[in-house]
């Protein structure tokens, strides 16, 4: 009798334990059904190490251009960079609209529609009237320029980055009386990383500073999944950032402009938004940020030496590229690119092969036997996922493994999610993952149309 008793206390507290450990894992996904042109459905989900969290991520839409914009944005040295970046950067995207691909002629704050965001977008009233009057400016002189400029996707995503952070930077300068706005000053003094997915029709860029990452997951013709990386981490790892780094400053700076594999001795990514300690020169920083708390870091000789310039990558969706996944370092950490492909890709088979097939109007008969045959591929390697959100459930294999059964799984996760926020960033930092579902019936059957 007490042997039973004892087993079914221990059966009662090891599903009490899983039951707070799913929970733990689901309180910030979300999925949306977007279904509009390559956009099939997107899943988030966010864990936090730190805390407050760091990581940020948002997602809209550019209605001049009918761009979406799905980005994640890690925050360093504070929240306040990130929270900022996540909010105010996609207006001056939306403000960057090339005059050939302009299908409407909107005003700079009309322009965007929100998907989701992981910040409140709560800002000071003056502050928030002094991105407003940015974000106007900008609009004007891109405009104005707009006839003699023959650029690129590519280039307007560079030049909305570099802009949003020089306005950043700018707001937190004492103005005319010799005031400084306190909370513009922490969002300048704290930094952030970014990879951002541009996507409009076909056409997809991928624009990164820092050491996120957007990975996409490619199916070939026997059924399987490939991950063609669309980034490339900012740090010492990366040789070209380093001898981009080392020629921009005198051979006098080669011991202590990268030191111990961090930007003078301090910084870990080599390219980010705010952190004006690297960027500005000394005697700005002694009356703006030195009041604040905000010591120059040592060998401050020749700024700036942090970019804010974005590495971009270009490719042209095809019907084998079936989703995208954005996500912060704290997931690469503990997964490659392959595994996690071929965790969405499981997991998206496991979940249709539960539900009724019905073509979507349109399909022709190929592609109807190519669905089949995946669904039939599914039910025989897979079954339905813990997780309906594809978000969670990469993250769910990043801390509770890949191997080892369910059991061994939750073992390893509720170790990991015990340790509370804040203590938790000894052992793991800040997750956030972005998976972008594509249409594939869209991508086989659209037109060609200009980049």
């Amino acid at each position: 009798m007490l042997k039973r008793r004892v087993f079914h206390e221990f059966r009662r507290h090891n599903r009490s334990s899983r039951w707070n450990a799913d929970a733990h894992l689901r309180a910030h996904e979300r999925s949306a059904n977007v279904e509009d042109d390559a956009i099939m459905r997107v899943d988030t989900c966010q864990l936090a190490a730190n805390n407050p969290i760091e990581d940020f991520y948002s997602a809209a839409k550019c209605l001049s251009s009918r761009a979406f914009l799905f980005g994640v944005f890690d925050g360093h040295g504070g929240q306040q960079c990130g929270r900022h970046i996540s909010t105010n950067l996609y207006p001056y995207l939306c403000a960057s609209v090339l005059k050939k691909h302009e299908i409407g002629n909107y005003p700079p704050d009309q322009r965007l529609e929100w998907l989701f965001s992981s910040s409140d977008g709560h800002l000071p009233n003056a502050f928030k009237s002094r991105e407003t009057r940015n974000i106007s400016e900008y609009h004007k002189e891109f405009k104005k320029n707009a006839n003699a400029y023959t650029g690129t996707v590519r280039e307007a995503l560079k030049l909305a980055f570099e802009t949003c952070d020089r306005d950043l930077g700018d707001n937190a300068l004492p103005n005319a009386k010799g005031v400084i706005d306190r909370h513009a000053a922490m969002v300048a003094a704290s930094g952030s990383c970014c990879t951002l997915a541009h996507i409009r029709s076909r056409h997809l860029h991928v624009a990164n500073l820092g050491d996120a990452a957007a990975v996409l997951g490619v199916v070939n013709p026997n059924g399987s999944v490939t991950a063609r990386q669309l980034s490339r981490a900012h740090c010492v790892d990366n040789a070209d950032e380093v001898h981009r780094i080392r020629i921009a400053h005198p051979a006098s700076e080669s011991q202590t402009v990268l030191r111990g594999g961090r930007l003078l001795g301090e910084l870990f990514p080599l390219r980010a938004f705010g952190d004006v300690r690297y960027k500005w020169p000394l005697d700005l920083q002694k009356v703006v940020l030195e009041p604040l708390g905000h010591p120059p870091p040592q060998h401050l000789y020749t700024p700036p030496y942090l970019s804010t310039s974005p590495e971009v990558f270009y490719h042209k969706l095809t019907p084998n590229d079936r989703f995208l996944v954005l996500a912060t370092d704290g997931l690469w950490e503990w997964l490659d690119p392959d595994t996690v492909v071929r965790l969405v890709h499981d997991h998206t088979l496991g979940t249709i092969t539960q539900q009724p097939y019905v073509p979507k109007s349109g399909t022709t008969l190929r592609q109807v036997r190519e669905q089949l045959k995946e669904r039939a591929k599914g039910e025989q390697r897979t079954k339905k996922p813990i997780d309906e959100n594809c978000a969670t459930h990469i993250i769910r294999h990043a801390l509770g493994g890949v191997s080892g059964g369910a059991t061994k799984q939750y073992e390893r996760l509720i170790d990991i999610l015990q340790v509370p926020p804040g203590r938790a960033r000894n052992y793991r930092d800040d997750i956030t993952v972005i998976v972008i579902h594509f249409n594939e019936t869209f991508l086989d059957g659209h037109e060609e149309d200009e980049e």
